[in-house]
């Protein structure tokens, strides 16, 4: 069999799977499974996120905090390392897209809550 007949037959076979795939139903989970979601691995990950959060919106002596990476940026700027500072302003940036996320996060896991666990 050529690459050809392959590749064929492996866009087929995708196409098959991605019809199938849409007319499932939708996954359901035992009460008791909620009940272990809502009472372990819930508050784990919303004290993970909130731990994230509080760190990056940390002061300057917290190591990778905005303020932290803003002081070490204009250090390297101070003392000619530019090249230094523009990866450390790159950080910057990339620490206020995971501030996002991780607010988009926290507002998944407030509504899951909300919905599925009761007001807790």
């Amino acid at each position: 069999m050529d690459i050809s007949r392959i590749g064929g037959l492996v866009a087929l076979l995708m196409l098959l799977g991605a019809g199938t795939a849409a007319a499932q139903e939708p996954v359901t989970i035992s009460q008791e499974k909620v009940r272990e979601i809502c009472s372990e691995r819930l508050p784990r990950v919303e004290n993970r996120v909130r731990a994230l959060t509080d760190r990056i919106n940390g002061d300057a002596g917290t190591l990778g905090s905005k303020k932290w990476l803003e002081q070490k940026a204009a250090t390297a700027r101070k003392a000619g390392n530019t090249a230094r500072a523009d990866v450390l302003d790159a950080q910057l940036k990339l620490r206020d897209s995971q501030l996002g996320k991780l607010t988009n996060a926290s507002e998944r896991l407030a509504e899951f809550r909300s919905e599925h666990c009761g007001s807790k």
